[in-house]
């Protein structure tokens, strides 16, 4: 009996560095982005007439793809991260491994609720959370309407190592990223929500999940050679504003690439 045939979007980014090595050996692979990609296939997710064909046959996607600029224009955040979800979804692949983000609960972290509970309301930290919010409201309702599986990962800082201090607390390293997506592909539920970070001393986030992902890294191996800056915290309030809308001017964005 062959493996299953996995769609991984996104395939040309940072994280899919990360996680198709790991793949190659248990899934056949179907890899598309908008950039050429060894082996793959170059178009965009939001033509559904690309979508059928590269769907075509396959068992899951595992859907990487996105814009993850927090500081984006809404109109590039919602095409990448939105739109393309829902095209993605109507095509009507029985196994979808979604791509979130930590910052679609990233004002529990900045306010100090921790540890974030992941069946907690959403509450996004910027415009991009919001769209990654949106697109977990999609798959719930394919999950819902079709009982299609769905399964949510929210990245954290999704690296090889650490890069700064800030991103120890929600860092997810190689080895847990490969069993997370692993899990998600063969976990026999119809809709679940999973905190995509290692066994990080210094985490912030409830692991506990419903697809048997036990992470084993943690990031405090590498406390002490990362630098200490908060280019990868999430993103901060924009500062109080006026009756008329004017936005005081200290106020800052930051947030990391997951």
């Amino acid at each position: 009996m062959s493996s299953p045939r996995v769609l991984v979007t996104g395939a040309a980014g940072g994280v899919a560095s990360m996680l198709l090595p790991g793949l190659r050996d248990s899934w056949r692979l179907v890899l598309t982005d908008r950039v050429p990609v060894p082996g793959g296939l170059v178009g965009d997710l939001t033509d559904p007439d690309f979508v059928a064909r590269i769907t075509e046959g396959v068992d899951a996607v595992v859907h990487l793809a996105a814009c993850p600029d927090p500081n984006a224009s809404w109109d590039e955040l919602r095409t990448a991260n939105v739109e393309v979800v829902a095209t993605l979804l109507a095509a009507g692949v029985p196994r979808v491994v979604l791509a979130s983000s930590a910052h679609v609960m990233g004002q529990y972290a900045r306010t100090g609720r921790v540890p974030i509970d992941p069946d907690s309301p959403v509450a996004p930290c910027c415009p991009y959370g919001a769209t990654k919010a949106f697109a977990e409201a999609l798959g719930r309702v394919f999950a819902y309407r079709t009982g299609a599986s769905v399964i949510v990962l929210r990245l954290g800082a999704t690296t090889p190592e650490p890069p700064a201090s800030s991103a120890l607390s929600g860092w997810l390293g190689p080895a847990d990223l490969h069993q997370l997506v692993s899990r998600a592909l063969v976990a026999d539920v119809g809709y679940a929500v999973c905190a995509g970070v290692s066994a990080n001393t210094r985490t912030i986030w409830d692991t506990r999940n419903t697809i048997g992902y036990e992470p084993v890294l943690d990031s405090e191996a590498y406390a002490h050679q990362v630098p200490d800056d908060d280019g990868w915290g999430l993103c901060a309030p924009r500062g109080d504003v006026g009756r008329r809308g004017v936005r005081s001017p200290k106020a800052t964005d930051s947030g990391p690439r997951g």
